[in-house]
């Protein structure tokens, strides 16, 4: 609006993120981390940038609210079981950098850059493509729900708060199939909203193995009732949890949006050769964090040699 001429200080209210034009047209600004946020709100239009990373609540609340048009805009980089791809009530429009008169020459340069550098980011955000992840970490089944004859094993969780989320999971096991269930990923939430949704899922004296990075939070749910354990980490600690997993056929129920979105995109990091390194990218692994705590936790034996984890898989 500034490049265009039109923009105007007094007709900003930064407090409630609200421009006012002239003719009492107003454009609001908001965030959707919290979903109970968007409830009192109305508009005429809905624009939603970065579309895949906003939860499917948080566009169902704002989706009942608007009276006209609805808008997303996203990098195709979702899972195809993300709840964006699954729409089939709209029109669909492919576009890439070219179609951007905005962008600066040094963007420009850089994704043009991957054509050579990182082909499968240049057919994502050079082609607008969407691409199979070939190098994804875990093998996994999408599955209509869990057997009865499952044996619950824990709870899994991951602490967040304003960037990421908190995620909670759980464990089941059969034979050598591993059910992974989804029961939370949200911001925002502290320690009463986390034993308020512990209250929801957990029975008794159930294990709940949460990331040892947050030891007050952990004795904060502790007094509260709840049998929270500290996950033992070190060194190895990402790589074990991993290759604990990797001993068991994954499943996971179609119901958990956002794990499935995370075991889609989680990948190997590698040099700028392509040459893969011997560690996962640190991206969008909240569940799948919470998941490798359970994992390391309970279906194997943790051990350490000088440092050195050592799996014995139950």
């Amino acid at each position: 609006m500034s490049e265009l001429g039109i923009w105007e200080d007094d007709c900003y209210n930064i407090t409630d993120r609200v421009y006012t034009f002239y003719n009492e047209a107003e454009i609001q600004f908001i965030s959707t981390d919290d979903p109970q946020k968007l409830r009192g709100l109305k508009s005429d239009i809905l624009f939603i940038d970065e579309a895949n990373e906003v939860d499917e609540e948080s566009y169902f609340q704002l989706m009942i609210r608007t009276s006209g048009p609805i808008m997303f805009a996203y990098n195709p980089t979702c899972s195809p079981m993300h709840w964006l791809r699954q729409m089939d009530d709209c029109h669909r429009y492919f576009t890439t950098f070219r179609d951007n008169p905005y962008l600066s020459k040094e963007i420009i340069n850089a994704i043009k850059g991957l054509e050579k550098s990182n082909p499968k980011a240049w057919r994502i955000y050079g082609l607008g493509e969407f691409v199979a992840n070939d190098k994804a970490i875990f093998e996994f089944e999408v599955v209509e729900g869990i057997p009865k004859e499952v044996e619950f094993i824990c709870y899994g969780m991951d602490f967040g708060y304003s960037n990421d989320p908190t995620a909670i999971i759980s464990l089941w096991k059969l034979d050598n199939e591993i059910y992974i269930v989804e029961h939370c990923y949200e911001k925002g939430m502290v320690t009463t909203d986390i034993a308020n949704k512990l209250k929801e899922l957990v029975e008794g004296r159930e294990e709940i193995w949460a990331d040892s990075a947050e030891p007050r939070l952990i004795e904060e749910l502790k007094r509260m009732g709840y049998n929270v354990k500290p996950v033992v980490k070190g060194k190895d600690s990402i790589n074990f949890g991993i290759q604990v997993l990797q001993n068991y056929k994954l499943k996971v129920p179609k119901q958990c949006p956002n794990l499935l979105n995370e075991l889609y995109s989680y990948e190997w990091e590698t040099d700028r050769f392509g040459k893969q390194l011997d560690r996962p990218i640190d991206f969008n692994n909240h569940l799948l964090d919470a998941m490798r705590y359970a994992g390391m936790m309970r279906l194997s034996n943790v051990a350490t040699a000088k440092g050195k984890y050592i799996i014995s898989v139950r």
